[in-house]
């Protein structure tokens, strides 16, 4: 799903949404990942395919799609490093698959609702991740979980060209070409920020 709030201002706000399943072909566990361009500066980004030549010379066997291969231990094609969301450090679940199942093209308040459960099979009781652009000038990433009755850790990740500086318990800052990006957190009690390269 791609939402824009305009197609000729270059400083718009753009951000596209992936569902599907890791299991297609050249497929990567990044369902319910998205990307992020405000202000004509990238800020939410996927940091694309790995050079297969590179891997298979190592002996990486890539084209293994089933759970447990090798191919989801790389980095790039695995959920930790994808705008997306992983529980307890597990992988998405391979064979599970994402649709769109609610959708608005309202100029005022655009979406996309994606029950995430059958990717994180076994994991959660259920996921659900809305993403909107509200009034061309916002956006709202929205997870509903319903955990099991064990421990559960959820990892939110957005990879960024950006520098990142924490201002509050529930805000962060992004800054790249002169240019800033607030994160706010809503609902959601003892967050962990951490900031890799």
């Amino acid at each position: 799903c791609i939402m824009r709030s305009s197609w000729e201002d270059t400083t718009g706000v753009f951000v596209g949404v992936k569902l599907g399943s890791p299991s297609v072909n050249h497929g990567h566990m990044d369902v319910g990942s998205f990307v992020l361009e405000a202000d004509g500066v990238l800020w939410g980004m996927d940091l694309g395919a790995e050079n297969y030549n590179s891997l298979e010379t190592k002996g990486v066997d890539l084209w293994n799609r089933k759970i447990g291969s090798q191919r989801w231990d790389v980095y790039r094609y695995n959920n930790y490093v994808h705008n997306t969301l992983t529980f307890n450090r597990k992988y998405q679940y391979v064979e599970g698959r994402a649709r769109i199942d609610r959708s608005s093209d309202r100029e005022d308040h655009m979406f996309v609702v994606s029950d995430l459960t059958p990717v994180y099979k076994d994991q959660v009781k259920r996921v659900e991740r809305a993403v909107s652009l509200v009034d061309k000038k916002y956006v709202v990433i929205e997870d509903c979980v319903e955990t099991n009755e064990f421990f559960t850790m959820l990892t939110w990740t957005m990879a960024t060209p950006a520098s990142a500086k924490v201002l509050a318990d529930d805000v962060i800052l992004l800054e790249k070409d002169g240019k800033k990006l607030y994160l706010k957190v809503e609902g959601v009690e003892n967050i962990r920020w951490r900031i890799s390269p």
